[in-house]
């Protein structure tokens, strides 16, 4: 009766060892001889004109990308330019004043060696946040910026994925420069950006 519950306890274990080798953190996901955290950690992003919704931006890609850790000596440099533009979904008849608005903002990114010079990633990405206007202008301030706050945050996430999939491709592949910005659309004619999710 020992013996089996021994042998049992034996296989269970020999069982589990061999499955932990199939399992593989998130974040440690191999590039060669390297995580690819360690590859973000050498990238550093360009300085971002423009306002809070790009100080947000980069504010985020740098804790991302390093850990909160700037790189001293990058290897890569990402950057980044912006367009955004700003949508009324409902207005309120009687003040004539829009209640809800709708920001949408498109970045494009190109990654760059610094070693080789070769373009390792570009491309687009979309976001969109939306905040509610009140009578009392320091709110809708603060609302405005809540809303810049997590559209950069979520930029900075689809950026990190985007850029993690490029370092995980040949290093030789040389994919071109960035695309430009769509020009301005007005937002009473179409939709201003493609849908969330909608990268290259």
């Amino acid at each position: 009766m020992i013996l089996r519950a021994s042998l049992r306890v034996s296989m269970l274990l020999l069982l589990a060892g061999s499955l932990t080798a199939c399992f593989q953190p998130v974040h440690g996901i191999r590039v060669g001889n390297s995580s690819v955290s360690s590859e973000l950690a050498q990238v550093a992003v360009a300085p971002l004109n423009g306002g809070y919704l790009e100080y947000s931006l980069k504010a985020e890609l740098d804790f991302l990308l390093g850990n909160g850790a700037i790189a001293q000596n990058p290897r890569y440099v990402l950057t980044i330019k912006t367009a955004q533009t700003r949508n009324t979904s409902i207005i309120d008849v009687a003040a004539s004043r829009p209640q809800s608005v709708s920001i949408q903002a498109e970045a494009t990114y190109e990654l760059k060696d610094v070693r080789s010079g070769r373009i390792r990633a570009s491309g687009k990405t979309f976001g969109t946040a939306n905040y509610d206007r009140s009578n009392q202008r320091f709110a809708t301030i603060r609302a405005q910026r809540d809303a810049e706050e997590r559209l950069g945050k979520a930029l900075a996430e689809r950026l990190r994925v985007l850029v993690s999939a490029s370092l995980l491709q040949d290093p030789r592949q040389d994919v071109g420069p960035a695309p430009e910005l769509n020009p301005p659309i007005d937002p009473w004619q179409e939709p201003v950006a493609k849908d969330p999710g909608d990268e290259t």
